[in-house]
């Protein structure tokens, strides 16, 4: 999955999704920690870069309207749960929408690594990991998105979601 150019970018793996007492917490994401694990520790022994991007809202930002307040910058609940730690060398940004690209400056990151090739992970599938693998194949990188990686609030909404990453933008599914 991995080639010599890529990074392992993980898009919300924080305590308000993951966690069961989170504020939006994601049924059945559990299911996914172990195999993003397992990306973690391939992409380590490979030399490959590890992205964490976490959404890290001010208080009272826009987007509560719609989903309510979560991941409020420098809580628990904006932070990398424990099974996934960060290791140091591992990059870890801030998103206030739902692109790992809005101004998280993961793009100068990504040339300056001199990646070409993004495998992304996490969560909500229909939501923050599809515009991002679409922003990723507009900007010309490749993409992979493994099923086993990404978790939806609802399955068919997440099985629409990587159809379109495949079907209409030219993303790889696996």
């Amino acid at each position: 999955m991995f080639t010599e150019h890529s990074a392992l970018v993980i898009a919300d793996m924080i305590h308000d999704f993951v966690d069961p007492e989170g504020k939006l917490y994601v049924p059945g994401i559990d299911e996914i920690v172990p195999y993003i694990q397992e990306l973690i520790e391939e992409a380590h022994s490979l030399g490959l870069p590890v992205i964490f991007v976490n959404d890290a809202h001010e208080p009272g930002d826009a987007e509560f309207q719609q989903w309510g307040e979560h991941a409020v910058k420098g809580t628990r609940g904006s932070q990398v749960v424990d099974q996934l730690a960060p290791s140091d060398g591992d990059f870890v940004l801030e998103k206030k929408r739902y692109s790992v690209f809005y101004r998280t400056g993961i793009e100068e990151l990504l040339a300056r690594l001199g990646v070409d090739h993004l495998v992304i992970t996490g969560t909500v599938t229909n939501i923050c990991v599809l515009v991002s693998a679409i922003e990723a194949l507009v900007r010309g990188l490749a993409v992979t998105v493994p099923r086993n990686g990404v978790k939806a609030l609802i399955e068919a909404d997440g099985d629409f979601a990587l159809d379109q990453v495949e079907r209409v933008f030219g993303g790889k599914v696996v």
